[in-house]
Parts: structure tokens; sequence; C-alpha cells
């Protein structure tokens, strides 16, 4: 296992990795430049001395403090790229602070093979400290189109809600969504199987890398969906957009999210007069939206902000339906 401690700048370490009584401890050869470094406690530090020792960082592991992240402190774990993996975690030693969104974290990267690395992803975020739900799910591929037809597929499993994402946890594997990327969450019907009330909420969020929006539709049980919204809908609010734009400007934008709007040099002079508009205005305005991130000047398109933007002024707020 290599991994990239705070404050190294590039110098990846090799050395075993233990997730033990409520820590992740790693092996260090030499001190940090920055980053905290811990004794390591109780039974945990007897096998971390062995394990040292066996791979010769300190020999015997006399006087050898290890670097260790409390589980508790951990707020993300991010998959960057297929064998990296980033664990961003607060340095705060207090476990009763509350942890703001914008709180300042430390990264540890960790690098091995994918299937090993797939695992150690999956044990950080079920240890993760955030709220979780029993839920069944699916998930839909590009397009984010998605209906609770007799054809589905359902898959029983966790979502897990922090500050900074979801997760919802199959079986074999696991999907993270930032909150920074989801689009919309919706409450569908409830109905009742069995004399069970279930009901479906639907999240629709960025594709990797993308302005594609992909679907996940989540089920739970009884009441549950009525704590799981309220959490839902506090995070929104904490990453909802504050872009204000003017009347004509949301007509823009919104005739570009549905596609009514040709903006190609044929077609620029009629569009403009549609709106009321010289094409100089148009362009000013387009100019406008471009400096304020809505809209791509590359392709004429929306960008992941503007489409945001987009579906909150059609529809303010969430869970609606």
């Amino acid at each position: 296992m290599q991994y990239l401690l705070p404050g190294d700048e590039g110098n990846w370490k090799e050395g075993p990795l233990v997730l033990q009584d409520g820590y992740l401890y790693f092996a260090a050869k030499s001190g940090l430049k920055s980053g905290k470094r811990i004794p390591i406690p109780g039974p945990a530090g007897d096998i971390m001395n062995k394990l040292v020792a066996k791979i010769g960082l300190g020999g015997s592991g006399k006087g050898t403090n290890g670097y260790a992240i409390p589980l508790r402190n951990i707020r993300d774990v991010i998959r960057e790229e297929a064998s990296i993996l980033a664990i961003k975690y607060s340095d705060n030693t207090n476990p009763q602070e509350s942890e703001a969104v914008s709180e300042q974290l430390l990264t540890t990267q960790v690098s091995a093979d994918e299937p090993v690395l797939n695992d150690v992803e999956r044990e950080l975020i079920m240890g993760i400290n955030a709220y979780q739900f029993n839920v069944y799910f699916t998930h839909a591929g590009a397009g984010g189109v998605l209906s609770m037809d007799k054809n589905v597929e359902l898959e029983k499993g966790l979502l897990k809600i922090s500050d900074l994402a979801l997760w919802i946890i199959g079986r074999d594997v696991h999907k993270r969504i930032a909150w920074a990327n989801i689009v919309n969450v919706e409450q569908k019907k409830r109905s009742i199987y069995k004399g069970t009330e279930y009901s479906a909420i639907a999240i629709d969020y960025f594709g990797a890398d993308s302005t594609e929006i992909v679907s996940s539709i989540v089920i739970t049980r009884g009441n549950t969906v009525e704590i799981l919204k309220g959490h839902v809908m506090e995070l929104l609010r904490a990453y909802k957009m504050d872009e204000k734009l003017g009347d004509m400007e949301n007509q823009v934008v919104s005739m570009m999210y549905a596609g009514a709007l040709d903006l190609s040099e044929s077609a620029f002079a009629s569009t403009a007069k549609s709106f009321g508009m010289s094409e100089e205005d148009l362009k000013t305005m387009l100019e406008h939206l471009k400096e304020r991130d809505i809209v791509d000047p590359a392709t004429q398109s929306l960008t992941r902000k503007g489409i945001k933007y987009v579906v909150d002024l059609s529809k303010d707020g969430t869970f609606g339906g």
C-alpha cells in the first residue's frame, strides 16, 4: 500500500495500513513536514510495531510513531483515479465540536491495485460518521430516465449522508454523489405493499465530468422518508445557488435548457428579434452569462451551474411532484 500524507509534497511512502479501534493507522519511516503524528495506542499499537519491524521501517519499532486518522474525523472519501483514493478529514481533536460545510480539511491519498482500493474505500465509507438509512435502490444510465415499472430491479442497501456527499451502498458496489453535483431531489408517490408504506425518492445529479444528468431512485419504508427528507433539504439549502438573473436572462437560459434557443449565425438575428432585442444586446447578455459561468462560451450551452440554476428556477425547492 502506498500513501501520501499531508505535507509530504509528492513523497509517497509504502507500508501497511491498519483499520482498528476507531483509527486508520499508517506506518511512517520519517517525520512529516506537517500533519499530525501521534503515538499508536492500545492493541493496535502492538500490531503496527510488529508490521513496521517486519517491513524494515524503524527496526524493532522502538520509538516509532505512526500517522493516525480518527475515523470520527473522516468527512469524505473520494475516488480520484482507479488506483488513488483521497481521504479528507478534520484535524479537530474535539469530537463534540460541530463541523461546518466550509471546514478546512486535511487530505491523505492512498494508492493500491484497484480491487484492494475498492475494499479500503468500502470499509471507510461504511465506518464514516454519517446519517444512515436502510433503502432499496436502482440507478439509471445516461440521460437520467427512470420509471418505476415492473421491469425495474431494486437492490437492498444503505444510504449514508454527510455534509459533503451521500453514498448509495449495495452488496457489491457503492456510488458517491457530491452535494454540489446534485441537481434535484424529488419525492415520488407513496404506496403500500403488504401493509407497509413505502416512499420513493428520485435523485438527479451530474454524471462524471459532464453536464449529462443521471438519476437514482431510493425507496424507504414507513416514516423513514420524513427523517431523510429533513437531512436532505437542510443540506440542499446549504448548497443552493445564490445566483439572481434578470427576467429576460431567465427566459434565455430556460429556453437554452429546453433546447429551444437557436444561437447559430444564420438564426441569431431572428432569435434576438423574438426577445425584442438587437443582436448587440443579445450578444452582451450572453457575454454576461458567460462571465457568471452560466453559459459555456465554447459550446453556447448551459454549464453545470447554469443547469442547476434553471432547475432551481423552475422548481423552487425539492421533494415536489
